[in-house]
């Protein structure tokens, strides 16, 4: 039986998200449920709106505030309200043993932003049943995180356009 490993993307490069989704598409069409929790992000772009319509068994749901990412200014008290809704489905999501893949996009920076702790994330690591795999994506993550995963891939981009026009 596959014991599911725990994966990190991070790095200043382009393409975390789009690795992790990249797997998403693989898990499912292997017959396997999948959860996509995208924190910081509020919007569905064409790849999660892609998901949501064409792919049977993928669940997404988003935990941005609608005030944009918090690089750049304070985190407010709705930062920390979205923040933990996330983790809350996240907990849902792993502990119901219903996911082959569960995928917490972004999470490293509500973690950076102190509004989720790494305690909190070794919950999520403790709450993963042997068959579900779990990602973490986004940039600035920390060591202890880099840590608890099984795989870590540092996405890195060598050159790129002063502007990356959205698809």
């Amino acid at each position: 039986m596959n014991k599911g490993i725990v994966r990190l993307y991070t790095g200043d490069g382009k393409g975390k998200t789009t690795m992790a989704l990249g797997l998403a598409l693989r898990v499912a069409g292997e017959g396997r449920r999948v959860f996509i929790g995208q924190f910081i992000k509020d919007d569905p772009k064409g790849d999660i709106a892609a998901l949501r319509k064409a792919i049977p068994g993928v669940v997404t749901a988003q935990f941005g505030c609608g005030t944009g990412c918090i690089a750049g200014r304070e985190p407010d008290k709705q930062d920390r309200d979205c923040a933990q809704k996330g983790l809350t489905r996240a907990k849902q999501a792993l502990a119901s043993a219903n996911f082959g893949l569960v995928v917490l996009d972004e999470i490293t920076i509500p973690m950076y932003f102190g509004l989720i702790s790494i305690d909190e994330v070794k919950e999520l690591v403790a709450l993963k049943t042997p068959g579900t795999e779990l990602v973490f994506t986004g940039r600035y993550a920390s060591e202890e995180l880099k840590a608890l995963c099984d795989m870590v891939t540092a996405v890195e981009s060598e050159k790129m356009p002063k502007h990356v026009p959205e698809l």
